[in-house]
């Protein structure tokens, strides 16, 4: 079995001795390196492939944010992990942009051994470095310019509340994917999984969600594209939307805050097209496109939400939200409560083109037990959906 190449970057050497002692026990599962600069550290990775590079922030010359920054983009099949003691909003930004994943310095060995053979771990079998290669290069997803420029008005503003940053924030794809991500790092205060937007903004308060707002586009890819890509952004929002109202009424309540997230990721890939693109604003882009570089768009859409530590529930529903699903008579779980929600709102006026009915499938989960316990027309509720959908600003 291959070893999983890991370089660690800090410039002082007594965190590097402290690292190489505690992580003995890894030296039969890793091939380890340590250096005290980025510089070295780029001279490594160009010799010799990595799969994780974990690096402090704060360093002399080149520091972490530069480094990863280079790493981004010459290296972007390399995980990136952020170790830092700096906690200041504006180093907040960096982090954000710069890795990953984010620990605190310092940090208990449990927590960096648990990080990095998470990242080690790739979802494609089938293509895992080019998967991994494309999902690596993604700083941001795609937003639309008037969420952003409502969340930047609302954070300007004195009386600002806390539903109402929630309520713009949990409708746009990209934003909720980033705080996501951001929340569920104990570098952010995170103290248990982070499900949901609203309990992401809690974690991460309204200062900090202030300071990422304003980071521009540092941190949001908010850009004006041709009429061809805004329709197909308009599309696959509006089905986004749609789903994730639609499964927050089937799916249980302890499933509810997964299922959601999981219909608002759902096609996180092939917004990575348009990462793909150099963001040029009137390029034409086919949205509706299942192909990214010769790898799936879902393939690479779950090595990325993988890559950001979202909560497994999220990444697995989203990664098999196109497959048949026979759940047991005890529950949907949130995977089918997803696909049920999707399959539902494909027959509305939110549906996606080019995916197939389904409608067997579909009659069969709506006769499963946990939805049929309700006394609710399933069909008309996926019709509200998709016309309160409509109404969004996203649309």
């Amino acid at each position: 079995m291959t070893q999983a190449r890991v370089l660690f970057v800090d410039d002082e050497p007594r965190i590097l001795d402290g690292l190489r002692r505690s992580l003995r026990s890894k030296r039969g599962e890793w091939d380890m390196s340590f250096v005290t600069s980025g510089a070295e550290a780029l001279d490594l990775l160009a010799e010799s492939p990595y799969d994780v590079v974990v690096s402090d922030m704060r360093m002399p010359g080149m520091d972490g944010a530069e480094l990863l920054t280079h790493v981004s983009q010459r290296h972007p099949e390399v995980a990136r992990v952020v170790l830092s003691g700096h906690t200041e909003r504006e180093a907040a930004i960096r982090v954000a942009v710069a890795g990953h994943r984010f620990l605190t310095k310092p940090s208990d060995t449990e927590s960096v051994i648990a990080v990095i053979d998470q990242l080690t771990f790739r979802t494609s079998t089938m293509h895992g470095v080019e998967t991994r290669r494309l999902a690596g290069a993604v700083r941001s997803l795609p937003t639309l310019p008037a969420h952003i420029e409502r969340l930047t008005a609302l954070s300007g503003a004195a009386d600002v509340e806390f539903a109402d940053v929630a309520a713009v924030a949990s409708r746009d794809i990209g934003i909720t994917a980033k705080l996501l991500q951001l929340s569920n790092s104990a570098f952010f205060g995170a103290r248990a999984r982070v499900t949901s937007v609203d309990s992401a903004i809690s974690a991460l308060g309204l200062p900090t969600i202030h300071a990422l707002v304003n980071a521009g586009q540092l941190l949001w890819s908010a850009e004006q594209w041709g009429p061809a890509v805004e329709r197909d952004l308009d599309v696959i929002w509006r089905h986004a939307v749609a789903t994730a109202h639609l499964v927050g009424a089937m799916a249980s309540p302890a499933n509810r805050p997964y299922a959601q997230a999981a219909a608002m990721l759902q096609d996180v890939g092939r917004l990575v097209r348009l990462t793909a693109t150099g963001m040029i604003p009137n390029q034409a882009v086919d949205l509706s496109a299942t192909d990214c570089q010769g790898v799936s768009c879902r393939e690479v859409g779950v090595e990325l939400l993988h890559l950001w530590g979202l909560p497994y529930p999220i990444v697995a529903a989203v990664a098999e939200r196109d497959l048949e699903h026979r759940p047991p008579s005890s529950g949907l779980g949130v995977t089918a409560a997803v696909r049920a929600a999707h399959l539902l709102i494909q027959q509305t006026e939110a549906r996606q083109p080019g995916v197939d009915a389904h409608d067997d499938e579909l009659a069969e989960l709506l006769n499963h037990l946990q939805l049929t316990a309700q006394p609710t027309d399933w069909r008309r509720l996926a019709d509200e959906a998709a016309a309160q959908a409509g109404q969004s600003p996203a649309c």
